[in-house]
């Protein structure tokens, strides 16, 4: 059977988040919305439409562990039976949600937010945004998590879906293909525009972060190389040709990435002058929005050898890579 979806408010700017539902052989959600009540009533309305309550879930698949993806986890499997299946890197965010949070928080505040120059009243709106999500994710036992490995499969709705793992959006992201069918059950690897890079505190033992948009064009690159007739976005409705949008979100990264590089050779050395200019069509108090993005399009200059970044007086500077002769 093909996925269900059901759509879930979030109460934030991006609208919607979908869960997916899977009646037969097995009734299976993949994702869960967040724990809000409103998220809450539109599942359980969601599932009745369809002859299903909370209670009748056997699985929960999440695909990454964002609180808008997996918040109602708990709750759906303090009403039934269900277990949690999550890829096995995301598995503690639903152990120890709280540890996590804390640990990207002082992170952010202590080291990240710092070095981007930021005045402080704008890094600690950062923090707080961080601490509401923090008290948006609820913990699951570990009884009843079963961690899946990438490269596996998972069988939904009569049929095995390929784990693939895309890095990008989240480092633990996986997304879900059924090469015979040729659907993709995406998350938020593939939605209609261009997901944010969200920068991770650095993995245990580590002091430099994995940079998340080289890694989301790898991940993009790896299901431009499947063959897909409709994909299933976690965010707005089911498309189709997905090369289609791949190619349009390469085209735009690489517009945004080239106005970067061409700004810092004119001398905008610091992430406060770049977001004043290149998100100007913001209201000042909205541009630091765009602060995930302007990240990871530095991270793609550094990526691909064309700047370079200094930290003086504590602050990043990035300058351009003089042309080899």
């Amino acid at each position: 059977m093909d996925p269900i979806r059901i759509e879930l408010p979030t109460g934030w700017s991006m609208g919607s988040v979908n869960a997916y539902l899977f009646t037969h052989p097995e009734i299976i959600l993949v994702d869960t919305g967040d724990k809000a009540e409103d998220a809450w009533e539109a599942l359980v309305d969601g599932l009745a439409a369809h002859g299903v309550a909370p209670r009748d879930i056997s699985r929960v698949v999440i695909t990454h562990p964002h609180v808008d993806h997996f918040g109602s986890a708990r709750r759906i499997i303090d009403e039934s039976d269900a277990t949690v299946w999550i890829f096995e890197q995301g598995a503690p965010w639903l152990l120890e949600s709280s540890t996590l949070w804390e640990q990207r928080a002082n992170y952010y505040r202590d080291h990240f937010l710092p070095r981007t120059g930021l005045p402080a009243e704008t890094r600690q709106l950062i923090v707080a945004g961080n601490e509401q999500l923090r008290s948006m994710a609820v913990s699951v036992p570990e009884e009843r998590i079963i961690p899946f490995r990438a490269g596996g499969e998972l069988h939904m709705g009569g049929m095995g879906w390929q784990i693939i793992h895309t890095p990008g959006h989240a480092s633990t992201q996986t997304v879900f293909y059924q090469p015979e069918t040729r659907q993709l059950i995406s998350a938020d690897m593939l939605l209609a525009v261009v997901p944010v890079p969200i920068v991770e505190h650095p993995p245990a033992g580590r002091r430099d972060r994995d940079p998340a948009l080289p890694q989301f064009m790898r991940s993009l690159a790896a299901l431009e190389a499947l063959e897909v007739d409709r994909v299933y976005p976690g965010h707005g409705r089911p498309f189709d040709d997905h090369r289609a949008v791949i190619a349009r979100q390469r085209e735009r990264i690489e517009s945004r990435k080239a106005q970067c590089l061409e700004l810092i050779r004119e001398g905008k050395s610091t992430i406060p002058e770049l977001l004043e200019i290149m998100y100007s069509h913001q209201p000042p108090v909205g541009r630091v929005t765009g602060l995930w993005m302007l990240v990871g399009y530095l991270d793609l200059l550094i990526d691909d050898g064309l700047v370079r970044e200094e930290e003086l007086d504590g602050v990043s500077r990035y300058y351009p890579v003089p042309d080899r002769p």
